[in-house]
């Protein structure tokens, strides 16, 4: 006597091949058990590795901000060959923190207070190449750059210079005094009309600012002197 053929569904394929690929695998895996579990072990020792990287990044970071913390107090103090120490410390032992790009600008500002112009400079630019992420920064390098080209007489190019920082930081606070300084260097400079114009951008831009009333008795006084 024939007996009736099963009817196979398609929920029933789909099991059959699960079951089917898992014993695959299992077995897969059972000769290449020796390759997993290196690969684990490789997985294992690339997480300890930058786990280690970033806790020595934390760790750089920590160092440098402590330093240039402590460069900070000792500037207010006066204290600025101790201050250039620290300084110096926090930029060429963790140059690859960000406090050490904070180190970089405060160094430039203590060598162009004390006179040495071409130093200065060459910090300035060294935040803007190798750093340049934080934009105050940014444009306090800029605004540096333009201070030490102004020291040197160069006031055509020092204003053009100043506006630049100013651009960079458009409505932000410093913008408003870096243009103030773009007009004096353009009056300095014989730039009068380029004067008027930075000053008129001052008292309409920053129109709540006390640079704002500076930049207004300036233009007056240009304006009188031209008439």
């Amino acid at each position: 006597m024939l007996r009736p053929k099963k009817h196979i569904t398609k929920q029933k394929i789909k099991e059959d091949q699960f079951v089917t690929r898992t014993l695959e695998t299992a077995e897969w895996a059972r000769k290449n058990q020796k390759y997993l579990i290196g690969g684990f072990i490789l997985l294992v020792l690339a997480g300890v590795v930058i786990a280690s990287s970033i806790s020595a990044s934390r760790a750089a970071e920590e160092r440098a901000s402590l330093l240039t913390l402590q460069a900070g107090y000792a500037i207010e103090s006066g204290d600025t060959d101790q201050a250039r120490a620290l300084l110096t410390e926090a930029i060429e032992r963790y140059g690859s923190s960000e406090s050490a790009g904070r180190a970089t600008v405060m160094m430039a500002n203590l060598l162009f207070q004390r006179g040495a112009v071409d130093s200065a400079r060459t910090f300035y630019e060294r935040y803007l190449d190798r750093y340049g992420d934080i934009p105050m920064l940014e444009s306090a390098s800029q605004a540096g750059i333009a201070a030490c080209t102004e020291s040197e007489g160069e006031y055509e190019e020092a204003a053009r210079l100043y506006e630049e920082a100013a651009d960079a930081r458009r409505a932000q606070p410093g913008a408003a005094n870096f243009l103030l300084q773009a007009g004096r260097c353009y009056r300095n400079a014989g730039r009068t009309e380029d004067a008027i114009r930075i000053y008129e951008r001052i008292t309409s831009e920053f129109p709540d600012y006390a640079e704002a009333d500076r930049a207004a008795i300036e233009r007056a006084a240009l304006v009188y002197q031209g008439g």
